[in-house]
């Protein structure tokens, strides 16, 4: 939305005095405009005292850390286009320090100070300290609007035209430095004969003393007045060093009469107030001076919004002032065009600019979407929204494939969940309205992977007891041996919001069969001494106090690299403290959320005691882990397998006689097939990882099971 707004100002103004201006400093260019007035400039500034660009005694890199010092750290600069307070003593520093910047770039021209020597190209007026990528970017671009944001700066660029837009900030400091620059150098003692044209130059590495865009440069000269900190630096340059003064920072409105024909001398010192936030109060302080003996009155010729109030304060000789002030609704979020006129009976001048209203705390998704899936396996998207304080939220999902489901839990909060059977990418589209209708969506993809079986490795017991008897226990439930080389284990310590790297853990080695189990003990451990005979390596990760979670991770050693973890919320006290936990045998892969711990999620809870005297074969006993094969047929209750895991032999029982027994792979290829009425099948020679047992009867019927070879 846009809306426009015409404020004309009746003002009669005079001009305010100008501290710090010599007195008489620019009497031969009284009364004088145009070409006359640019001549008269040359002749009072010209001549300045030259330093050198780089020397052991006082030089450009000296001068910059006075002029351009931070008010508010005396041991810094301000970079210009960056607006960055950086360390003044890092001069260059092999690019981590800052450069010296030449506004009007010395190709333009051609006045090197390191060819040419002190002239030009080391007139501090133009000089200021940059960032080295900012200085490299902009390079010699000419100055205009528009382009692409440059690293989040405010300072625009475009390869096509070559340009440079620098942040508002700073926008009326170049345009009068390169006012300066055209008016101190015109081609006499060897010097370049500069001027500020108003068209692109075909080619934009041209050596001519020209530079574009005066339009655009004019324009910011009127949108950023003249502020205290370039006041500061003119009269700094002037009575320390160069001894001339920049003429269009004491009067920026003589570059409207030299280069736009326009001598009446009216000028906005005010500096526009372009953003506004409903529901807070807006205010701009609008101040303008003219250098004519005449009075004014100050009226508005058009009705501002219902939000906004245009008042005139003051309208004395040489100087007035006004104010627009106001608080928008919400509702009066949009664009708001702004033309406020300045008037000395016949002459006037404009400042044109926009008011954009934002919404002070907009509805948003403060959640990052989870855009990865595998087949088989338990998807989950923990999803967090924010707005106004107190508003009631409605999350629904626009666009949903037919394996999630939403279930908000709060007005700010839902899980997008679902178990996906087939691979692809899914469209996702989700909504949150709040009650006052402020919309806004989510929209993501979610690529489904296929399962990977050799990537099925889990956390299938934790073990904390007595002193250093700590012990963590992995199982790969998948089909296929695993290479630990990009496995971590880790710890992070008493905390229920885990973040970043590990407290404490250890890169994994060596490999993990198919159905294998093995353990990782404190290196301290003693009991149960089954337990530590048997370990395949010791970690720090089991350094935990019963309230650290413990995670496996995969390609780096941070938390948002797990695959699985173990913790539970420390509200509770320390939830491990001399306890146990094994992994349900229906738990195939990873998770990477809060434990459930009290025997209604993936966890049983055991005693140390139960661990300490369990019978090798059973989930209980460290480095065997019990787990059965979920998205094959169910087998019918007529229907016995055992054991499972299985060594040497499986064995079935069934009401029916069995007419073919076969062995497949989870690939569906036969590895094993009998045509009598047996009741095992010899396994031993397998290799170790999961298989499905596939029963023919007599009268047709098929059953399947899942069944691991360890």
């Amino acid at each position: 939305m846009k809306k426009f707004l015409i404020l004309n100002l009746l003002i009669l103004t005079g001009i305010t005095g100008f501290s710090q201006i010599p007195a008489g400093y620019y009497d031969s260019a009284s009364g004088l405009g145009g070409e006359g007035l640019k001549t008269a400039l040359y002749n009072i500034i010209k001549g300045h005292r030259e330093y050198e660009y780089s020397s052991d005694t006082t030089d450009v890199w000296d001068i910059l850390k006075e002029t351009d010092k931070d008010p508010n750290n005396s041991a810094n600069v301000i970079e210009i286009y960056t607006g960055w307070s950086v360390d003044a003593a890092q001069e260059w520093n092999n690019g981590n320090g800052w450069s010296r910047e030449h506004v009007w770039s010395k190709s333009h021209g051609q006045f090197d100070p390191e060819v040419y020597g002190p002239g030009a190209g080391t007139d501090v007026h133009h000089l200021r300290p940059s960032d080295p990528s900012a200085n490299t970017a902009k390079n010699n671009r000419w100055f205009a609007e528009g382009g692409t944001e440059y690293l989040s700066t405010g300072c625009f660029y475009d390869d096509l035209l070559w340009t440079w837009e620098p942040r508002d900030e700073v926008k009326g400091d170049v345009a009068r430095m390169m006012f300066y620059m055209a008016t101190r150098y015109k081609g006499e003692n060897n010097e370049p004969d500069l001027e500020l044209i108003n068209y692109f130059p075909a080619d934009h590495n041209t050596h001519d003393p020209v530079y574009a865009l005066l339009d655009d440069l004019l324009s910011w000269n009127q949108s950023d007045p003249v502020d205290d900190w370039e006041r500061n630096r003119n009269n700094i340059i002037y009575s320390d060093y160069q001894h001339n003064r920049n003429p269009f920072i004491d009067h920026p409105e003589w570059a409207e009469c030299i280069w736009n024909n326009n001598c009446s001398g009216l000028w906005f010192s005010s500096y526009p107030v372009k953003t506004a936030t409903d529901r807070t109060s807006y205010s701009y302080a609008v101040s303008a001076s003219c250098s004519m003996d005449s009075v004014l009155t100050i009226s508005i010729d058009s009705v501002p919004p219902a939000w906004l109030t245009f008042s005139s304060l003051t309208s004395e000789l040489r100087s007035a002032t006004a104010s627009l002030t106001g608080s928008p609704a919400l509702s009066d979020t949009g664009t708001y065009t702004i033309y406020l006129k300045l008037k000395n009976g016949q002459d006037s001048i404009s400042q044109i600019f926009d008011i954009t209203v934002s919404d002070g705390n907009p509805i948003a998704f403060t959640s990052d979407p989870v855009t990865d899936a595998v087949t088989n396996e338990l998807y989950t998207y923990n999803i967090t929204v924010s707005g106004d304080a107190g508003a009631n939220f409605t999350l629904t999902g626009t666009e949903l494939p037919a394996w999630l489901s939403l279930t908000e839990n709060t007005g700010a909060t839902a899980i997008l969940t679902g178990t996906p059977s087939v691979t692809g990418i899914d469209n996702v589209i989700l909504t949150v309205t709040d009650d006052t209708k402020k919309t806004i969506t989510q929209e993501f993809e979610i690529n489904v992977s296929a399962q990977e079986d050799a990537n099925r490795i889990i956390i299938s017991q934790y073990y904390e007891g007595l002193s250093n008897d700590k012990y963590i226990e992995l199982t790969n439930v998948g089909n296929a041996d695993v290479d630990l080389s990009t496995y971590y284990l880790g710890r992070w310590s008493t905390t229920d919001l885990p973040a970043g790297p590990y407290a404490n853990g250890d890169a994994l080695s060596g490999t993990i069969n198919a159905g294998q189990t093995l353990i990782y003990e404190n290196a301290s451990a003693v009991n149960p001494a089954y337990a530590h005979s048997s370990a395949y390596a010791s970690t720090s990760a089991t350094y935990y106090n019963g309230d650290d979670p413990v995670a496996l991770l995969r390609y780096g050693d941070t938390w948002e690299d797990r695959v699985d973890c173990i913790y539970a919320s420390i509200a509770g006290g320390k939830w491990g403290l001399d306890n146990g936990f094994y992994r349900n045998p229906d738990v195939l892969a990873g998770n990477k959320n809060m434990s459930v711990l009290d025997g209604t999620g993936e966890w049983t809870e055991i005693t140390i005691e139960q661990a300490d005297t369990a019978i090798n074969g059973t989930s209980e006993y460290l480095g065997y882990h019990v787990f059965t094969a979920t998205g094959i047929k169910n087998f019918e209750n007529n229907l016995k397998v055992y054991p499972n895991p299985a060594k040497d032999y499986i064995h079935f029982e069934s009401l029916n006689k069995i007419l073919k027994t076969e062995i497949l792979t989870l690939t569906g290829s036969t590895v094993i097939q009998n045509t009598d009425n047996r009741t095992s099948v010899n396994i031993e020679n397998l290799k170790n990882g999961i298989y499905i047992l596939k029963l023919t009867d007599t009268s047709g019927k098929v059953s399947f099971s899942k069944f691991v070879k360890h």
